[in-house]
């Protein structure tokens, strides 16, 4: 028998997600705070009734769920759209004439229908280039569009805008429920000078987060889960379905 070590653990790492249905392989997730599996249980227990003052006779336990908890600290789009069931785009740069939009009343915003690059020139003018609209006077440029002033720009006018869009990567929210990944976490452990901490969960589904930040005060988080289900493809008696994990020595 050998002599017991102790092994600590502080991890660092990365997580991948492979798309099941796709060919892109694995692509990481980026930087997060935390990715803890979690593993809930079905207990049943029976009860001594034939001695005075009797506890347990006997127990039967089974495996009810088992997820992934991880706080993503990379909100790009790609992962956005991940944890909220969505697709993404790309939309291309470029010059934007005589955009057509009605508008509603003074002091209500205009969309664009691109995002503009406000640091370029923006024209507003009525339908066919007439009249010229003053910026600062009758509109105000904003991150996606112009508010408008209490200026010449009546309620209900047609309006046509000018612009150049910047390149932009659209998420379209609650598009793909219940799409299925492979994750791995490729890790190291600090406490065994950086040695290798590697889990492999062959067949997840990512539930859409409970909370996506649009404000915040401190750098942004998203929390959400994953549901690590069987994978029937992995084979052997000595294989689980459901989560591998390696350690170097």
């Amino acid at each position: 028998m050998g002599v017991l070590v102790n092994e600590y653990y502080k991890g660092k790492g990365t997580a991948y997600l492979r798309r099941r249905s796709g060919t892109d392989g694995l692509l990481p997730i980026g930087n997060a705070s935390e990715i803890a599996l979690a593993f809930s249980i079905n207990k049943q227990e029976m009860k001594d009734y034939e001695n005075a003052g009797g506890a347990t006779a006997d127990t039967a336990t089974s495996i009810e769920s088992a997820t992934a908890n991880i706080t993503l600290m990379n909100l790009n789009p790609t992962n956005i759209a991940r944890v909220t069931a969505g697709t993404t785009s790309v939309v291309e740069a470029g010059a934007v004439t005589a955009e057509a939009h009605t508008v509603g009343a003074q002091g209500s915003f205009v969309k664009f229908d691109k995002i503009p690059d406000t640091s370029d020139t923006i024209t507003v003018t009525g339908t066919g280039g007439t009249p010229a609209y003053v910026e600062g006077t009758d509109y105000e440029t904003k991150n996606g569009g112009i508010l408008i002033l209490e200026g010449d720009i009546a309620a209900a006018a047609e309006i046509e805008v000018n612009y150049t869009a910047v390149k932009s990567r659209v998420v379209q929210s609650l598009m793909e429920i219940g799409e299925e990944y492979e994750m791995y976490f490729d890790g190291l452990n600090e406490a065994r000078s950086g040695k290798a901490s590697l889990a492999t969960m062959h067949r997840v589904k990512v539930n859409p987060t409970q909370g996506l930040p649009l404000i915040s005060d401190d750098y942004a988080s998203l929390q959400f889960t994953v549901d690590i289900l069987r994978d029937d493809t992995v084979t052997g008696s000595d294989k689980s379905k459901y989560v591998m994990m390696e350690y170097a020595e």
